[in-house]
């Protein structure tokens, strides 16, 4: 709770000298802060109070009060949030489309002139697809040995040897749970309906256990050629839930390569062992986090991200006009520095690099006269070597974005399916979500690279081995 100064508190209306413009203009902008203060902690108050309400209802087996927010004008004086708008265009995809089969539909002869003349086929791509079983029985062929008492008998393919479901099926099963954010029940439903007889349970080690090994190993091989060839990484993590009990979903990526790791903590302890840090020491790589404290004594070379930053400024959502001026005229001129360094990042030099610092240190000891704005300022200046990293070395990004949108994924397949229940299952979440992040990134279908595995074919070039190559030819 914010506490009302004395000056305010011992205010007497009587004792104002009017006369004094400046005096006058400080008290106001006094009493604008205590204002603005009470209405939020007031706001706040009705928030809990509400939330306690609905908690209660719950209880008691009712619904609490909606959530939807209703519709309303744009007003002028939004918060600046420095996003872009851009046109959506329709382009042609008629070029991209695979023709799988060419059907050649010919003119009934009969209804033409006789001066009609033949100007070959006209060209429509009409796309469809076709979802059937594709259930195989084997019937492998045998011999008897009289001699050797001893049977001969043909070799299943190896992808259906010791199962009775094959590998694309079980591809899709995992590409339909992890991909797809489709529930175990809903596969088994979905798979019925088509005509594939298969039981819960099979599902449920389809997806944890079936190919355990072969996925960890691809997990391990992506990280170690991703962190191994980056110049930088980015690190988050987030809430989740396993066998009930709160866990923590953290990322390491870049560009290139993506990999999860669900572990009970996230303090400093936990990230050096992800990194294979000894107590006390630092990674030597450049990383680019959010400024959460377990980021902090990790790395020799740490960058703040600024998208971050500037959203500690638009979570402060003043009530008085006044202070909202304040606070949008002061965000204006913050994404104006963050433009610069974009522009400085494409074309560094010593000189702008100066002019850039010393840009940073007038911005931020800016004061505004808006008391929570102010406090915020302040607190951005303690962070300028990490945000302004990026001047020492350009090539680094100024937003830990990669790495909060390889989060967004696993944060709605967490909403979906709650969290892991078992062992096998969180390995296998770490596994297929930084597999499914990879491929994105690397332009490989999801789909393919399972069914390459289940398969036991591994003709698909191993994601490892695309990652080595793009970063030593980027």
């Amino acid at each position: 709770m914010h506490a009302i100064p004395e000056e305010i508190l011992s205010l007497n209306v009587e004792e104002i000298n009017f006369n004094d413009g400046e005096s006058v203009k400080n008290l106001i902008i006094k009493l604008l802060n205590v204002i603005e203060q009470e209405v939020q902690i007031n706001r706040q108050l009705q928030e809990e109070n509400q939330a306690l309400k609905d908690e209660i209802n719950r209880l008691k087996g009712e619904k609490g009060k909606s959530k939807t927010v209703p519709s309303s004008p744009k007003e002028n004086n939004e918060i600046p949030t420095g996003k872009k708008t851009s046109k959506w265009r329709k382009t042609s995809k008629k070029h991209r489309v695979k023709i799988d089969r060419i059907e050649r539909i010919k003119v009934d002869k009969s209804t033409l002139p006789p001066d009609a003349e033949y100007k070959g086929y006209r060209s429509v791509v009409k796309q469809n697809i076709k979802f059937t079983t594709d259930n195989v029985e084997y019937q492998m062929e045998r011999y008897y040995s009289s001699s050797e008492r001893k049977s001969y008998e043909a070799e299943l393919p190896e992808d259906v040897r010791n199962s009775e479901f094959g590998s694309e099926l079980k591809a899709f099963i995992a590409y339909l749970y992890f991909a797809g954010r489709v529930t175990e029940n809903k596969i088994k439903k979905i798979l019925e309906e088509s005509g594939v007889m298969i039981s819960a349970g099979k599902i449920s080690d389809i997806l944890t256990k079936e190919k355990k090994e072969e996925f960890s190993k691809e997990k391990q091989d992506i990280f170690d050629a991703g962190f191994n060839s980056a110049d930088y990484f980015h690190i988050d993590d987030t809430g989740g839930r396993h066998k009930g009990v709160n866990y923590h979903a953290h990322v390491i990526c870049d560009a290139l390569f993506t990999v999860f790791f669900i572990l009970p903590k996230k303090d400093r302890e936990t990230l050096r062992s992800i990194l294979g840090l000894k107590e006390g020491e630092k990674i030597d790589k450049i990383m680019i986090s959010d400024d959460a404290k377990q980021f902090l004594e990790i790395a020799i070379y740490h960058a703040l991200c600024w998208i971050h930053e500037i959203r500690l400024y638009t979570k402060l959502n003043p009530i008085l006009d006044w202070h909202r001026t304040k606070l949008r005229n002061f965000l204006k001129l913050v994404w104006e520095f963050y433009e610069a360094l974009k522009r400085y990042k494409e074309n560094p030099d010593k000189e702008r690099k100066e002019a850039l610092e010393r840009e940073f240190e007038e911005l931020f000891s800016t004061k505004t006269g808006y008391e929570e704005l102010d406090k915020r300022i302040e607190l951005t200046r303690g962070k300028r070597d990490r945000l302004l990293l990026v001047l020492k070395y350009p090539q680094i990004p100024l937003h830990n974005n990669p790495a909060e949108i390889a989060l967004r994924e696993l944060v709605i397949k967490r909403k979906i399916s709650i969290g892991t229940r078992s062992e096998d299952g969180r390995i296998a979440w770490e596994n297929m979500m930084s597999i499914l992040d990879t491929c994105r990134k690397q332009g490989i279908s999801f789909f393919a690279y399972l069914k390459d595995i289940f398969s036991t074919e591994y003709a698909m070039p191993r994601l490892s081995l695309l990652i080595s190559q793009k970063a030593s030819n980027p």
